[in-house]
């Protein structure tokens, strides 16, 4: 199988996320970009707090990375 990095970068403020925060989510098995709750995971494993309900994709950047 495959892993597929992708690097996701807040592009706006959503709650205690600002513009310039970023974490990396691995996936295995697909080349599908990561979804709002991955994303939301990582964010709250690296800086410790929570998107905010409602938060969308559109607040992020996310690009594949390898």
């Amino acid at each position: 199988m495959m892993n597929h990095l992708w690097r996701v970068t807040a592009v706006k403020v959503t709650g205690k996320v600002t513009p310039g925060m970023w974490v990396e989510v691995l996936k295995s098995g697909t080349n599908a970009p990561p979804t709002i709750k991955e994303i939301g995971m990582e964010v709250e494993r690296k800086y410790g707090v929570k998107l905010l309900p409602g938060c969308s994709l559109s607040n992020f950047k996310i690009e594949k990375m390898g």
